[in-house]
């Protein structure tokens, strides 16, 4: 499992190199939804894995996608609640990326 860096900018755009994929990932603040949307970009294969897909704490992202991850947004507070305010992301909020096995053992263990 990684700790993906956040700030609390409007956008914010970051390449790295995970399960044998090197991925840009765009994530945006959404004013009127209050919440987060991000685009996934597959650099090796000059294709997107997904854009505009929406984040929410403690849901796993790209689950129904063919990638051997998922991100998943964290509330820190424990509170389990999405944002509501820009500023969650960088403060109350963690997103975290770990392969879909990874996701599946921390929901059993939780159980």
């Amino acid at each position: 499992m990684y700790v993906i860096q956040t700030t609390s900018d409007d956008v914010l755009e970051q390449s790295f190199s995970l399960y044998d994929m090197n991925l840009r990932l765009t994530l945006r603040f959404n004013a009127v939804s209050i919440g987060y949307q991000f685009d996934l970009f597959d650099i090796d294969n000059d294709k997107y894995i997904t854009q505009n897909k929406g984040l929410s704490v403690s849901s796993p992202a790209l689950i129904e996608f063919d990638t051997p991850f998922v991100l998943v947004l964290y509330d820190k507070s424990g509170l389990g609640i999405n944002a509501i305010s820009k500023g969650d992301l960088n403060n109350r909020m963690q997103l975290l990326i770990m392969t879909k096995e990874e996701y599946r053992e921390a929901i059993w263990s939780s159980s």
